[in-house]
């Protein structure tokens, strides 16, 4: 998924929870896409340890809420 439009409490609470874009950049091109009613997405990274194949990428567990016309909404850690 390519990166849209950013939400300014998307862009706030990534700077508040030190996400960058880069990681929101791999976390939409390589996250797994739970599709909602709605016609928003929750797009998450979800790895138990971090892997080899992890070196220079963003952490493992962070989450994003995208809506039906691609715009974040919010970006998170995944603590579930």
């Amino acid at each position: 998924m390519k990166l849209g439009k950013i939400s300014p409490l998307a862009f706030s609470r990534m700077k508040q929870r030190g996400i960058s874009i880069a990681a929101l950049n791999d976390l939409l091109a390589h996250g797994q896409v739970e599709r909602q009613l709605d016609g928003a997405q929750v797009i998450y990274l979800d790895s138990p340890l971090p892997a080899p194949n992890w070196a220079g990428r963003p952490q493992p567990r962070l989450y994003a809420v995208v809506d039906a016309g691609g715009d974040v909404l919010t970006v998170e850690r995944r603590v579930r």
